[in-house]
């Protein structure tokens, strides 16, 4: 279980790094428990995912009836929140940074609570109209630019690699992402997935 305390402080950390400052490392525990709690913020961001995904879908047609698409996005955030975590567990033995894997694993679970809440700002501001269509769309490509260099920034500080070792985390995790969502929309389609 997981405290308060321990979600404000793990929210903190990820604050900090979002400002590109490493001590916000310092919030996180380097232990299995730490990594599996971390998995805590998955919960928290759930109703903002949920947000997002109506915004984001907002008048689009989809080929399957409305409780399918909910088990469809359902297993997707699921996916999306174990797949990488999975993948990153090889990729850290690999190169010899398995010994800093679950801090930098609950450095990037909590560092996704600043990333959807800071979309989530973006969206609702382009939805309402507060921003033309053209500022949103510029908005959201800085929001989502500014989110890799993020996971840039943590997968650096937490895994102590170089600027390539880096990117190619993040690069990982892009394509992880964009797998992901071509076999959703698949899905939602109706489409066959033998095709790639």
């Amino acid at each position: 279980m997981i405290t308060p305390g321990e979600i404000s402080r793990s929210i903190f950390g990820a604050w900090l790094l979002a400002r590109f400052n490493p001590s916000g490392l310092n919030f996180f525990e380097n232990t299995v428990d730490g990594f599996w709690r971390s998995f805590w913020a998955a919960a928290i961001v759930l109703p903002a995912y949920a947000i997002l995904l109506t915004l984001r879908h907002s008048g689009a047609t989809i080929g399957v009836g409305a409780g399918t698409a909910f088990f469809v996005h359902g297993i997707a955030y699921v996916i999306g929140w174990v797949a990488f975590p999975f993948a990153m567990f090889y990729a850290a033995q690999m190169f010899n940074r398995g010994q800093w894997y679950c801090r930098y694993i609950a450095a990037y679970n909590w560092g996704n609570v600043v990333q959807v809440a800071l979309m989530l700002i973006i969206s609702l501001a382009a939805a309402s109209g507060i921003l033309s269509s053209t500022i949103g769309t510029m908005a959201t490509v800085a929001t989502i630019l500014f989110i890799l260099v993020y996971k840039g920034f943590i997968a650096h500080v937490a895994l102590q690699t170089t600027i390539p070792g880096a990117a190619a985390v993040v690069f990982l995790d892009f394509c992880l992402s964009l797998m992901l969502e071509g076999w959703s929309a698949k899905l939602l389609k109706f489409q066959p997935m033998v095709s790639g």
